[in-house]
């Protein structure tokens, strides 16, 4: 009786398995080169245009995938908008296959508008598209190992946009292989996506930018490989334009024989990049301009004309190698000349230290957060004994960062407290590294921590043996 029920369970896992991974459509090209649609087994188109048929499976269906198992031409468009259209929940995955764009004003491969919960996954896309992928006011996007090799067209010629010219657009994910080259606009840009995880991107030969961040906030992107984009323009291998931001942070950014390497414009605020290499940018390597909040934490640029320039810019710092330091103290040994009012970045995770709920009482523990720009994040060093400083909140002057109960232990949280002006309530800052400073308290000779390393907002700022190169224990120091 036994083997009969594991039978018949081990027989429910396989059926059950069967129905996860069965396809809903398939679209694939017959000997004959006419295409044939199934939703579910049943053929539900029969001809000779490659996007009829990919759009009769998405409108004969509901939420599923749709598996296209041959490379197809668009054909020319009829005077309208010539796409694939896919609609909610669907996934369309070409599984390495190409769409070449032969003719037409305005042809797009993928296009969404008003329509969420959708993924476009290994495409390749030739010939000369108004646009590769065009979403509008789609929410809840992903697109995965998406290559294009394109040829100008005769207008805009973009590789991929995420607008919200038409509604919300939120949630978009971007992973695997992006590679875009040859594109007469930019080459990935997005314009009002509010929350975005894109990983590695990389732009070649585009006569736009290589990314571009329009207007977008709370997100983050990979690392970003831009060559030969604008070269000889304004435009640059990372671009953020508009009152982008906040709360953006970027991995790295990599540019060669660009226009530019990175450049930040027209009130966009809120980015941190954690890394950049940038040689030979026909004009600046990077260019801050009527940006604020804008922060460049290590690397090195070359070969630009010239490398930095800084603009109507405010609230921002550049530590990078081939740039003059701006809006960071000063770089020696003397931790004396460290005074005024700054916000502490622990370097593992580029947030902010935090007063917890901006609470003004005794006790209240100090964590790291999400930049939010506010006086509960900046804080007052103070110098009160030769090396040794306070650390006040802006929003409460009269209180300090203190370790309780004079601890000598390693785990003891910080917490904000009446300034009583004892030992547990001083630190002096210690160099490690470029634009990088340990925090040592003078009583316990221990170092200020995240704990855990902990990259979440919400993890407590502790005390712990210091510990050399550890992230989690060095912090950077933005000038406000």
């Amino acid at each position: 009786m036994l083997v009969k029920v594991i039978k018949l369970v081990a027989i429910c896992h396989l059926l059950l398995w069967q129905s996860l991974v069965k396809a809903d459509a398939e679209v694939a090209q017959q000997n004959d080169g006419t295409w044939r649609s199934l939703v579910e087994g049943e053929v539900v188109y029969r001809g000779v245009h490659f996007f009829d048929a990919v759009n009769t499976a998405a409108n004969r269906m509901g939420p599923g995938i749709i598996n296209i198992y041959n490379s197809g031409g668009s054909g020319p468009d009829t005077g309208g908008l010539h796409a694939i259209r896919p609609r909610s929940g669907q996934t369309l995955d070409f599984h390495g296959h190409s769409v070449n764009v032969e003719d037409g004003e305005v042809v797009v491969p993928v296009y969404c508008d008003r329509r969420n919960n959708i993924t476009v996954q290994n495409l390749h896309v030739t010939g000369a598209p108004r646009y590769g992928i065009w979403f509008r006011g789609c929410s809840n996007v992903l697109f995965e190992n998406i290559t294009m090799d394109l040829t100008h067209h005769s207008s805009v010629g973009l590789g991929i946009r995420v607008d919200a010219s038409s509604g919300p657009a939120k949630h978009l994910t971007v992973r695997g292989n992006i590679h875009i080259q040859g594109s007469k606009g930019h080459g990935f840009e997005t314009y009002g996506v509010d929350g975005f995880t894109i990983g590695d991107v990389t732009v070649m030969n585009s006569s736009g930018s290589g990314v571009l961040l329009n207007n977008s906030r709370n997100g983050t992107v990979g690392n970003i490989i831009g060559v030969n984009n604008n070269t000889g323009g304004g435009y640059a291998s990372f671009r953020v334009a508009n009152n982008n931001g906040p709360n953006v942070n970027v991995r790295s950014v990599y540019s060669r024989n660009s226009g530019r390497g990175v450049f930040s414009v027209s009130g966009s605020h809120g980015t941190i990049i954690n890394y950049v290499n940038i040689e030979n940018s026909t004009s600046h390597g990077i260019f801050l301009e009527d940006a604020r909040d804008t922060h460049i934490l290590s690397g090195h640029v070359a070969h630009g004309r010239p490398n930095c320039q800084l603009v109507r810019t405010r609230d921002s710092s550049i530590d990078v190698d081939g740039c003059a330091k701006v809006g960071e103290p000063p770089d020696d040994s003397d931790n004396n000349t460290i005074v005024g009012r700054f916000r502490i970045v622990p370097v593992h995770s580029n947030k902010a230290l935090d007063l917890n709920q901006c609470r003004s009482n005794n006790g209240t523990a100090i964590q790291q957060w999400d930049w939010l720009h506010n006086d509960c994040q900046i804080f007052s060093i103070t110098p009160v004994d030769g090396e040794w400083h306070t650390l006040s909140s802006l929003h409460t002057p009269n209180m300090v960062m203190d370790v309780p109960a004079w601890s000598m232990e390693n785990g003891t949280k910080i917490l904000n407290w009446e300034n009583l002006g004892g030992a547990n309530q001083q630190f002096r800052f210690q160099k490690s590294g470029s634009g990088k400073w340990r925090i040592i308290n003078r009583l316990s000779g221990l170092c200020l921590d995240i704990s855990g390393r902990s990259t979440d907002n919400g993890a407590s700022l502790i005390q712990w043996e210091c510990t050399p190169y550890s992230s989690n224990q060095q912090f950077r120091l933005i000038k406000h």
